[in-house]
């Protein structure tokens, strides 16, 4: 909220007091509903990290009943929470900030097909980290790559981390996307079920877009910008929104420019693991073709 009050969005503010507000009278409803105290419902603590996490779910994501209950909320009305939610997440998107299903204004939709079967990259990308936790010997980001790799959903990794803070959805999926550049199996089709990830359109212009600007997202990231200097991602996105985006200041951009900007950023991290792990896509070409092997 601090960060948001310094870039004065207030409209933003005002959603996320209405989020907590709503699962505020949620929690006294079933508390009149069932007899129980409202701690008893819903813990604060836990309402916290409820409400953070669908703060940061996707335009157009679904919040999972299997993920509330898997972080503790054993209301009976469990399912009115729900409704509740996804009825804020409609709300929201749809007064605010764009569209979530292009990044680009290149219409050509077809999705990347993926196995049914986790991918094993066939080495890690030579210039991921192995830096690890000296308490916990653990990779940063490992905690959440094991869980998701035995089955648990990534809302519900998110509400519940393992240092107990509530952390963004998409930093989740982040970390499942580290195991798979260090050379860990991922189940994809699973994983991006749940996420943005490129059409073959936004493949197409990332692929054009690093023959442009001479950048290499498979180099070391220390050399492999443009003219040899460090990678930046806004250097391989200047193609695709133009110098003049760029050099606004980030309070002067419209809400649909950060959102579109936003959907970009989280198909380059998507383009840049896969490219570093040497997954080269197969794309649907025909959204009623059955779902298949690659």
């Amino acid at each position: 909220l601090d960060i948001l009050r310094r870039n004065e969005k207030l409209d933003r503010i005002d959603q996320l007091d209405d989020l907590k507000l709503r699962i505020e009278g949620w929690r006294s409803d079933m508390a009149v509903r069932y007899r129980m105290a409202r701690s008893d419902v819903m813990p604060e603590h836990l309402l916290v990290k409820v409400a953070y996490t669908v703060a940061s779910l996707r335009n157009g994501a679904r919040l999972e009943k299997k993920a509330l209950l898997s972080v503790g909320v054993r209301s009976g009305g469990v399912d009115d929470l729900v409704t509740e939610l996804e009825s804020w997440m409609k709300e929201t998107n749809e007064s605010g900030c764009g569209d979530e299903t292009n990044a680009s204004s290149n219409h050509k939709n077809n999705k990347i097909l993926f196995a049914n079967e986790p991918f094993q990259p066939l080495k890690a990308w030579q210039h991921a980290s192995h830096k690890q936790n000296k308490k916990t010997g653990l990779y940063a980001w490992e905690s959440s790559y094991q869980r998701f790799s035995a089955g648990e959903h990534p809302q519900a990794i998110a509400m519940s981390p393992a240092n107990g803070r509530p952390i963004q959805v998409a930093t989740v999926v982040g970390h499942i996307l580290d195991g798979l550049m260090i050379g860990r199996p991922v189940d994809l089709k699973s994983l991006a079920d749940l996420v943005r990830i490129p059409t073959q359109s936004e493949w197409d212009t990332l692929c054009r877009a690093e023959a442009e600007t001479g950048i290499d997202v498979t180099g070391d990231p220390a050399t492999s910008g443009g003219g040899g200097e460090c990678f930046r991602m806004s250097d391989l996105l200047v193609p695709v929104f133009g110098n003049t985006f760029f050099s606004k200041d980030y309070k002067e951009r419209t809400p649909s420019e950060q959102t579109e900007f936003s959907n970009w950023c989280q198909v380059l991290k998507w383009y840049m693991a896969l490219r570093r792990v040497g997954f080269i896509p197969k794309f649907q070409q025909d959204t009623k073709v059955e779902e298949i092997d690659v």
